[in-house]
């Protein structure tokens, strides 16, 4: 009877470690949170641009009665001016201002006009010691022309491109080709981010 009793507790050991082992109970305390959702918005880059006669007074250049050995404005304190303006939420690099030739008549003004550049930041005046020095009007970008680059313009802040034309006196000749010519142009500007 020993060995039969020895062998009834072995397999009730055994039953009750696989009762425990597979119908205990596991208890632990647990808690869990979630976060509010997170907003990205990405900025913009926005450009507004206004030419300015010397007066001040928005709107775009208009000559008449141009000749040859005539500057404009004719004094040097004054200029025309491009106030280029970021809109945009970030800040901003001029990446590029090109002069574009609209009009296409031939023989066109602008074969016989120069021009000179002067950046300001702000709303300064024409340095024209610091701009391009005179340059034949023709299409193409024009900071290259210039001895520096343009700054960042912040959001919300302006900066001034001022420039002023000449027709040099030349040959007679030549000169009397652009009789009654005229001539179209305008500044084509493009911003990048800083």
């Amino acid at each position: 009877m020993r060995k039969k009793t020895a062998l009834v507790l072995g397999v009730a050991t055994a039953c009750a470690a696989l009762l425990l082992t597979l119908g205990g109970t596991y208890a632990y305390f647990s808690a869990s949170a979630v976060s509010k959702p997170g907003q990205i918005t990405a900025g913009n880059l926005s450009v507004e641009v206004d030419e300015r006669d010397p007066s001040g007074a928005s709107g775009f250049v208009g000559l008449r009665g141009a000749a040859p050995g005539g500057q404009w404005p004719a004094s040097d304190s004054e200029s025309y001016t491009l106030v280029i303006t970021n809109t945009g939420s970030l800040s901003a690099l001029i990446d590029s201002i090109d002069v574009v030739i609209t009009s296409g008549r031939q023989p066109d003004l602008s074969e016989a006009l120069e021009i000179r550049y002067s950046f300001a930041g702000g709303r300064h005046g024409p340095d024209w010691s610091q701009g391009s020095g005179w340059v034949d009007l023709v299409p193409g970008p024009i900071l290259d022309l210039l001895p520096r680059r343009p700054a960042p313009i912040q959001p919300g802040e302006s900066c001034a491109l001022h420039f002023q034309l000449r027709w040099p006196n030349r040959a007679s000749e030549y000169d009397n080709l652009f009789q009654g010519a005229e001539t179209e142009f305008m500044f084509d500007v493009s911003l990048g981010q800083a």
